[in-house]
C-alpha cells in the first residue's frame, strides 16, 4: 500500500495564532502516524505561481491514515485555529506513487 501525503499551502495572517496550530496540531499528526516531512516559508519558485506563502508536507503510511488524521476529534479541536490563522491556499491529499519492481534497470 502507498503512502500517502497532506500537501497544505498557506498564507499565515496570523503567526501568534498559527503558532498554537502548530503546537496544537503536531500531537494529532504523531498518533495517526505522520510526520512532517516539509514545513517551508522560503519556497524557490521556478516555474508557475505560488498559492500561498508557506507550504507543508505531511506523510502518513496510506491514504486511509491522513483521512483519518484530518477527521478526527482531536484535530477537530484546532483545525478551527489554523482556518482563523490563514488564507489563499489549500489542502491536499496524495497518494503516494510505488516504482514498479525492477523499473529503471
Amino acid at each position: 500500500m502507498p503512502k500517502a501525503y497532506v500537501l497544505l499551502q498557506f498564507t499565515v495572517d496570523d503567526p501568534a495564532t498559527f503558532g498554537q496550530y502548530r503546537k496544537g496540531a503536531a500531537p494529532t499528526i504523531l498518533s495517526n502516524g505522520g510526520k512532517v516531512l516539509v514545513a517551508a516559508a522560503n519556497m524557490d519558485l521556478r516555474e508557475g505561481a505560488l498559492p500561498a506563502r508557506l507550504a507543508t508536507i505531511i506523510e502518513f503510511p496510506s491514504l486511509e491514515a491522513a483521512r483519518t488524521w484530518y477527521a478526527s476529534p482531536e484535530y477537530d479541536a484546532v483545525h478551527h485555529l489554523r482556518t482563523d490563522a490563514t488564507s489563499a491556499g489549500s489542502l491536499t491529499f496524495l497518494e503516494g506513487f510505488e516504482m514498479p519492481a525492477g523499473a529503471g534497470r
